[in-house]
């Protein structure tokens, strides 16, 4: 998906600036409940657009072609991101802000990188916890995590792995649903490995139990 180069920042005053951020958000389909339907595990804003694995955050952010890396001040810290440009560009006063505020998750900001590609600004942020974000920067558009496809990604983990997603998208249907996570329903004690939703283990007194049924 392309990422409009004026999408973002708080000095844009022109008709064409505003028509640019609002293409950022034209194909975007939201759910009943005002979530947007995720595009790649993530979705868009005015001023980026942004997908996800389980383990790290790709941020794509629109930037004039004409602009290199060494035009940008770039802060990715643990809790916060800022992406700036160092001077005014033309027709404006100030330096443009592109994107700043605060994550909806922490980052390891020390394994965390940036680039600039072709008129876009390429970040990868390196999860802390292994979990699906609803969003990038706190007060943005939120997806709905329960659409989250584990299966695009999964079969690229091991097997520990893909229990640990399943048992994430588990505990995030119960938690919407107001039900127990799944260490509340096996118990911390539990040696019971992790299973997909809506599977149950069939133990020997539920098959005895089902052909005493079946014998009445």
């Amino acid at each position: 998906a392309s990422v409009d180069p004026s999408a973002g920042g708080s000095n844009q005053k022109s008709s064409k600036d505003g028509a640019e951020m609002a293409s950022n958000m034209k194909d975007v389909q939201y759910t009943e409940e005002g979530l947007q339907i995720p595009v790649g595990n993530g979705g868009s804003t005015p001023r980026y657009k942004w997908t996800q694995t389980l383990d790290e955050v790709t941020v794509l952010v629109g930037i004039p072609k004409t602009l290199r890396g060494k035009d940008f001040d770039v802060s990715l810290a643990p809790s916060t991101l800022s992406i700036k440009a160092k001077k005014p560009l033309p027709g404006e006063d100030q330096p443009r802000t592109f994107v700043e505020g605060e994550l909806v998750e922490k980052i390891r900001a020390d394994e965390s990188t940036w680039s600039v590609e072709g008129g876009v600004m390429i970040l990868t942020l390196d999860k802390r916890q292994k979990k699906f974000w609803p969003t990038v920067i706190a007060g943005d558009e939120k997806i709905d995590t329960e659409m989250v496809d584990s299966r695009r990604h999964i079969s690229d983990y091991d097997e520990s792995t893909q229990a640990q997603i399943r048992k994430i998208i588990f505990d995030q249907n119960q938690y919407h649903k107001g039900l127990p996570s799944s260490d509340e329903i096996l118990g911390k004690k539990s040696n019971i490995p992790d299973l997909p939703p809506g599977v149950e283990y069939i133990d020997k007194k539920k098959l005895d139990a089902v052909d005493s049924d079946k014998t009445k």
